[in-house]
């Protein structure tokens, strides 16, 4: 059915002027333009879906590695500062062995 057609008998349907068998034929038209929008839309969250994940999974795999680099940098900060303090402490205190 050619758009022109559709439109004169959507136009036609509305206004309750078909037939029997024009109401049936729009009727069938009007169910597969259903069935094509559902699939096209499945489609469409599909792919919308896969396309979104992996710029996500991205950015948290570099979030995850920067936080990782960040505790590493910390605790080695601490180390480093800990360790001299406390000998400080020791050599103060006469611990020292």
């Amino acid at each position: 059915m050619r758009v022109d057609e559709f439109r004169k008998m959507l136009e036609k349907y509305r206004d309750g002027d078909l037939t029997a068998e024009e109401e049936e034929e729009i009727e069938n038209e009007l169910e597969k333009l259903d069935i094509y929008q559902s699939l096209l839309e499945k489609e469409f969250t599909e792919i919308h879906t896969e396309n979104d994940l992996e710029p996500n999974k991205k950015i948290l795999k570099q979030s995850q590695n920067f936080a990782y680099m960040r505790i590493g940098l910390v605790a080695l900060i601490i180390t480093l500062l800990l360790l001299p303090t406390l000998n400080l402490f020791a050599m103060i205190l006469g611990i020292t062995p």
